[in-house]
């Protein structure tokens, strides 16, 4: 037990370290542990330190097989398969593209973008053919390293693309996008996406379709964003990834065949496999059904879980459940080292070790259906804690909810999904019927779950992230309380836990202002708060839809930063109506309906005036005032952009939108005064941030919000070399992530950059000129 214990934390502790020892330095420290490792009695202090370093080779590995920044946009002809199911969202395709040949700098595993082209009907080289999983194509592609947007909180792509293998990002160019065969036999993901055509053809039409799929082939792409909301906010949405629950339900059917399978065996070979006939069919559907879900992490998880189960029942063997508990955790480990990234990872394995320390020998017999709320009511307090670390949330509702939602699934939706995906390939109506049955099940649970939503309060959904001292603090408090009655200390556990349940927020002072000007990518959006007032200016690039073909920032990135306030917007301003600063408006309204709205747009927008001078307000000690435009002007596109200027105790702020020259010329007409923080205007666009705005506001910082290697060329070089010759020192968001400010009645400023900040082994250094801002 010892052993699998260190092996264990040998291959997590790499990762709670920033940086990693290079390659040469592991393997020269390997060669030495190894050595010593000669002599007996030195054999176990060696375990953790081999894994260690094991694991550290294989990051470094990773890696060293990024494609590297020297060698970004450079177009490439590259044939491989499409190795996962293509995802359609508006007028993009995404899918993951795996090469023949992979030589430097090509990676083996590339996240491709094939857009549509809006710019000319006529150019129809470059419109997205139907692609299908296993296809054989010859693309061009521009690739681009696998670096995503980085800031305070929210979504860290980053971490995505390294724990998949996502060596680039890819996007098609138009030219000889050729299709240059079908899916070989035993294309797994071919077999999916079959398999979803056939589950489409059935029941295609019926509501919750989505979580069909989802539960029949790992399918989520046909969940409504409405749904997932639901999901995350009563605990459930992980019923509806496939992991130990759904891989257990197979097998449970898959042991009962081979039950039934005895039946027609001699008395002779029924005593010989009276045990591994059904164990093996457990094994075999298991696989069958992971197979079905393309091998997911959570999938891998169980079934390896399962198979040491399975081992161990047919070695007729006495094993301790802690020890089979560790021995699945350090094989899910060496298949992959990369599985305490996820978040899977820590809430299955702390889940099951809820249940072993539930399910412990009691005093006294316990009832099935209080066996039952206990272990969820366990796994609701344990993971709480776990919840508001990984997620920034937490569900209250999550235990009533779970005790519902679980033997539903478990019991009905499950069951008949597994049993149609049988006879799906039958002719007649029976598959259709049964998934039908679960499909309209699904809904109604959905509903029912909709009104347990409503019940979650915003402490649990709007809170800090706490510190890992904190978390795990507050999950041995939960686990104690579940100890038996008359545990020592039992009572003093509450202590533990009670931090977490503390309402969070900035701890503004009544003077204080903080200033979060958000990597967005291509785009721009500014949360500007206080002790009293909240203030989002511009909602970051989107297409403007909340349909299921709809995309913005909110999500993942605005509403994250939105929720650590501890507060909800007061005022929500769109300068102009392009789509890279209005893209996330109508979802903020969605989110946010008793905010108040300004935005300047060709049509007024019901119960949204425009934002236009003499505008001027008071957001606690901060005085608002809008410069431009002057009421009476026509919409002029990036030149109607809402020009607001903020004052308050130590901060003057111009927020400038995409103004050009002209306007910035009319601003310095008018008497524009000198601000010490500046949003450069239009990303830094040549058309803009002229010399006469420089000489006018004068400020001692310029905020600048790009795209990392955006098309546009944003911030041009001659822009920058203006702010240069003026020793305005100018901090971009391609370089330095999301940027936060935060000033003082004093005038004192302290800046910090979210790539800094949040430095990590898979992360994308910062740029030189971000790390003073720590």
């Amino acid at each position: 037990m010892r052993f699998w214990a260190l092996l264990i934390s040998g291959m997590v502790l790499p990762f709670l370290f920033v940086s990693t020892l290079s390659s040469n330095r592991a393997l020269l420290l390997l060669l030495l542990t190894a050595l010593l490792a000669l002599r007996p009695g030195f054999r176990v202090f060696c375990v953790l330190p081999v894994f260690f370093l094991i694991t550290t080779l294989t990051i470094n590995d990773r890696l060293s097989k990024r494609l590297s920044f020297s060698d970004r946009n450079m177009s490439y002809e590259i044939e491989g398969v499409i190795g996962s199911l293509p995802e359609s969202t508006g007028d993009v395709v995404r899918f993951v593209f795996l090469p023949d040949v992979v030589v430097t700098p090509i990676p083996s595993k590339i996240r491709v973008y094939w857009y549509t082209d809006r710019r000319a009907a006529k150019a129809k080289s470059n419109n997205v053919p139907a692609l299908r999983a296993g296809d054989h194509w010859r693309l061009q592609l521009k690739l681009r390293p696998a670096r995503g947007r980085i800031n305070f909180l929210g979504v860290d792509a980053e971490r995505w693309y390294f724990t998949q293998g996502v060596g680039a990002l890819g996007y098609v160019q138009a030219g000889k996008n050729t299709r240059l065969a079908g899916p070989g036999f035993f294309n797994l993901q071919h077999w999916r996406e079959s398999l979803l055509d056939q589950l489409i053809e059935k029941a295609g039409d019926t509501p919750a379709f989505g979580v069909v799929a989802a539960l029949a082939i790992a399918d989520r792409r046909g969940m409504l964003a409405h749904d997932k909301k639901i999901l995350n906010a009563t605990g459930t949405g992980h019923l509806l990834a496939i992991s130990g629950l759904h891989i257990g339900l197979a097998a449970a059917m898959g042991f009962y065949f081979g039950r039934f399978g005895l039946l027609f065996l001699t008395v002779g070979f029924k005593q010989r496999f009276a045990i591994v006939l059904p164990w093996l069919t457990a094994w075999l559907a298991a696989m069958a059904y992971a197979a079905l879900s393309g091998f997911g992490v959570s999938t891998q998880r169980a079934l390896i879980m399962l198979t040491v189960a399975t081992i161990v029942t047919l070695s007729r063997r006495n094993v301790h459940p802690l020890l089979a508990w560790l021995v699945a955790m350090a094989l899910v480990l060496v298949a992959d080292p990369f599985a305490p990234l996820r978040a899977g990872f820590w809430f299955s394995f702390i889940a099951v070790a809820v249940l072993m320390m539930v399910f412990v020998p009691r005093h006294g017999p316990m009832p099935f259906w209080r066996k039952i709320i206990y272990a969820q009511l366990g796994i609701s307090l344990v993971m709480a804690p776990l919840g508001m670390y990984w997620f920034q949330q937490a569900s209250l509702p999550g235990l009533l909810a779970n005790l519902i939602a679980i033997p539903v699934i478990s019991m009905l939706i499950v069951p008949l999904i597994l049993m149609a995906l049988l006879v799906l390939w039958l002719p007649g109506p029976v598959a259709g019927g049964l998934l039908t049955v679960a499909a309209y099940s699904a809904h109604w649970l959905l509903l029912m779950l909709e009104h347990l939503s409503s019940l979650q309060p915003l402490v649990f959904s709007s809170t800090r992230v706490p510190g890992l001292a904190a978390t795990l603090l507050a999950m041995s408090g939960a686990a104690i309380i579940m100890l038996p009655r008359g545990t020592p200390g039992r009572p003093a556990a509450w202590l533990l836990i009670l931090p977490m349940l503390l309402p969070n927020g900035y701890s503004h002072g009544r003077t204080e202002t903080q200033i979060d000007f958000l990597d967005v990518g291509q785009g721009l959006a500014v949360l500007l708060s206080n002790q009293d007032y909240l203030m989002v200016y511009d909602t970051g690039p989107g297409n403007g839809l909340i349909s299921k073909a709809g995309w913005d920032m909110v999500a993942g990135t605005i509403r994250p930063m939105i929720k650590a306030t501890g507060k909800s917007p007061d005022l929500i301003v769109v300068s102009h109506a392009d789509l890279d600063h209005a893209g996330g408006l109508e979802r903020l309204n969605a989110g946010y309906p008793s905010a108040r709205y300004l935005a300047n747009l060709p049509r007024k927008r019901a119960n949204t005036p425009f934002c236009k001078a003499p505008l001027t307000w008071m957001g606690g000690d901060l005085k608002f005032r809008v410069l431009h435009p002057s009421t009476g002007l026509p919409y002029l596109g990036n030149d109607s952009s809402c020009v607001i200027s903020v004052n308050g105790p130590g901060l003057s702020l111009l927020l400038s939108g995409d103004i050009s020259r002209v306007v910035e010329q009319r601003l310095v007409d008018r008497g524009l005064e000198q601000h010490n923080i500046l949003t450069a205007p239009h990303h830094g666009s040549s058309t803009s941030s002229s010399q006469a705005l420089i000489d006018a506001v004068m400020p001692s910082w310029v905020l600048i919000s790009a795209g990392t290697n955006n098309r546009f060329g944003f911030p041009r070089k001659d822009v920058i070399k203006r702010y240069s010759q003026a020793h305005i020192p100018t901090i971009n968001t391609a370089e330095c992530g999301g940027i936060r400010i935060t000033t003082t009645v004093n005038g004192d400023f302290k800046i910090k950059s979210a790539r800094v900040g949040r430095r990590a082994i898979w992360r994308w250094p910062a740029d030189e000129n971000c790390l003073k801002y720590r």
